[in-house]
């Protein structure tokens, strides 16, 4: 009896293995189709969100206009060349001008200081002397010459008189002697006159140490100068600046020295031969139409480079361009990012090629993540339009 009851208990096994198996299959493909139907409702429904949440933005309309390049720079007013106060022969100094002290003016051909000139006069005579000898000398053989000449015509009717015998070499001699002469004495009258130092420019003395009594010596330096009409202004530039202004040397600049209340005309003479290792800046140096009489090295001033001007330029402000060339503006209601062309820069703003700006150009921060999404634009003051 248990032996026949044996394969009934193995066919209940059977069939519940089954049921095990099939309730899990429908319980796997009831989460698959539950997942199915979460993916599909989650993309149909966030377009709609997005559809319906509007970016705030602030736009501005740019206006087509002709513009002039200006580069603002910072520079320092100084000479063109530093002279030292040297004179150019030796002595004592027997007179000093009030001007030639730290600071003083002179006028073009004024004396600063004089040398005593008695040894100078002296030798100044002395070549007088030597001079009027050698012409006396030169006179009396040219006359021993010409007498030599009419007895040899007389002698010897049809042979030409010799070199020796007309005194050639001798007045050769006689001629050189007098214009060594005279060399002489142009060099004494020009030590004469360089007794008395002065200077062919008006100027300003920055230092000087020379007092009378004092015993200068040729060619030593005793002070410095300066002329007032090569005043200058250096200005350093960055090598961008330079490109902006299209080549700066030529360009019309406006000055203000500091403490100054009216502005100066100019214009770049030059540009430096290299940029300084240290600031890569590149030194601009800039001349005065009319430099005042006043004007001291050392002092800053403003400056304001004129540059090309500009046709048919758009202007935005820098808050509107994101990297190089890159803004984002509204176009029939939406956000959209578009590249222009960059004509040039200036302090707070941009100078682009013409371009459609749509609605507006944003200036006011856009993720580029919101890039197609719809736009809502606020007016000046932060509400809506």
């Amino acid at each position: 009896m248990s032996a026949g009851q044996a394969p009934q208990s193995g066919s209940g096994q059977s069939l519940i293995g089954w049921l095990q198996i099939g309730a899990v299959g429908a319980l796997v493909l009831a989460a698959l189709i539950t997942t199915f139907v979460l993916m599909d409702s989650g993309d149909t429904g966030a377009p709609a969100t997005e559809a319906r949440t509007a970016v705030p933005v602030r736009v501005i309309t740019p206006e087509r206009a002709s513009h002039t390049v200006n580069v603002s720079l910072t520079g320092t007013v100084t000479a063109s060349a530093f002279i030292d106060l040297a004179p150019q022969v030796g002595g004592q100094v027997t007179s000093v001008s009030p001007a030639v002290r730290a600071g003083g003016s002179f006028s073009a051909d004024e004396v600063l200081f004089e040398i005593d000139r008695r040894d100078f006069e002296i030798a100044e005579t002395r070549a007088r002397a030597a001079v009027a000898e050698a012409r006396s000398a030169l006179n009396q053989l040219e006359a021993e010459a010409d007498i030599a000449r009419r007895e040899w015509e007389r002698t010897f009717p049809d042979r030409e008189i010799t070199p020796l015998a007309a005194r050639e070499p001798q007045l050769e001699a006689a001629r050189a002697r007098l214009l060594a002469g005279e060399a002489e004495l142009a060099q004494a009258r020009l030590n004469l006159e360089r007794t008395r130092v002065r200077y062919a420019f008006d100027g300003a003395v920055t230092e000087s140490r020379i007092e009378a009594g004092l015993l200068v010596s040729s060619g030593q330096s005793y002070g410095q100068v300066f002329a007032l009409d090569r005043v200058e202004l250096v200005a350093p530039a960055a090598a961008s600046e330079i490109v902006r202004l299209d080549g700066a040397v030529g360009r019309a600049a406006r000055i203000r020295i500091e403490g100054a209340e009216d502005d100066l005309s100019g214009q770049v003479a030059r540009a430096g031969a290299r940029l300084d290792p240290r600031t890569r800046f590149i030194d601009l140096f800039i001349t005065l139409d009319e430099a005042p009489q006043d004007l001291r090295p050392g002092l800053f001033a403003n400056i304001v480079v004129e540059g090309p001007a500009l046709e048919d330029v758009m202007r935005l402000p820098a808050s509107a361009v994101t990297g190089l060339d890159t803004i984002y503006r509204v176009r029939d209601g939406v956000i959209e990012r578009a590249s222009i062309t960059v004509r040039g820069r200036e302090r707070g703003g941009v100078l682009a090629e013409p371009f459609d700006p749509g609605e507006g150009v944003i200036v006011s921060p856009v993720p580029d993540i919101m890039v197609g999404r719809r736009a809502d634009i606020l007016s000046e003051n932060g509400g809506r339009p």
